[in-house]
């Protein structure tokens, strides 16, 4: 986090394995979420830079052996492998 008027970083919290595409702060200010494209959101303590809590988005395919399928597009079974599907074919 840094501190806008001055350019300074404040504190540098680690967790996602992946992008963070946003963050916000909650009304008090107390405590900021940061969303990833590794499928998480992060609560944080503001103060102590402690993880309070990770949300995992449900992935209703996951496991699920996708490989051989027919009657999908590529695009498809893109699609259901982001979810948590299974693929060998080269997409």
């Amino acid at each position: 986090m840094w501190d806008s008027r001055s350019g300074e970083c404040l504190q540098t919290w680690q967790g996602h394995s992946n992008l963070i595409g946003s963050v916000t702060f909650s009304p008090d200010g107390k405590t900021l979420a940061s969303g990833s494209a590794d499928g998480t959101i992060k609560l944080w303590d503001v103060k102590t830079g402690e993880c309070l809590k990770t949300l995992i988005a449900e992935r209703p395919y996951e496991g699920m052996n996708i490989t051989g399928v027919t009657g999908l597009t590529d695009a498809e079974k893109a699609t259901i492998a982001s979810l948590g599907a299974v693929c060998d074919d080269d997409l």
